[in-house]
């Protein structure tokens, strides 16, 4: 794994309400810049619904050409951080089981696999095709260091 001396910040870019009926999240966007330079994409949803158990709390993705500098676990420390101020002391984040990149991610910021679990036909992800997904769980009592060990920059 390369040395990532980049720093990682976000850059809040909207906010959707969620739905009267909680099938929609209300959602917080964000860019991840890399030393200003936009990288990727964040979410936040810090609201509790039906579909936040399956569908996580957080989502992140880094462009292709970005890929491989752990600015998506630096992106998750600093939403950790993020939703801690807003007074969530965990998160549910999921990934799909094949992803190995997302799977490692979550494992190097510390979240937990509680569970893999079958999607249902009435939740939204099974429409797009996902039939099962990984259910990790972040815990945290203050908020999480926003920079990398010196172990992680050498994986």
């Amino acid at each position: 794994m390369p040395e990532n001396s980049r720093s990682v910040t976000l850059r809040l870019t909207g906010e959707t309400p969620g739905s009267t009926d909680g099938r929609r999240m209300k959602a917080v966007y964000y860019d991840i810049l890399a030393d200003g330079h936009r990288v990727g994409t964040c979410e936040l949803r810090p609201e509790t619904t039906w579909t936040k158990r399956l569908s996580g709390q957080v989502s992140y993705t880094v462009f292709p050409q970005y890929r491989g500098h752990r600015y998506a676990l630096q992106a998750l420390r600093l939403l950790s951080g993020i939703a801690l101020e807003h007074g969530i002391s965990s998160l549910t984040v999921t990934c799909r089981p094949e992803n190995r990149a997302s799977r490692r991610t979550l494992e190097l910021a510390g979240a937990v696999l509680t569970e893999t679990a079958a999607v249902p036909p009435d939740h939204p992800l099974y429409a797009s095709g996902v039939r099962r997904i990984c259910i990790y769980r972040m815990e945290y009592a203050k908020p999480v260091c926003d920079s990398m060990t010196e172990a992680e920059r050498e994986e």
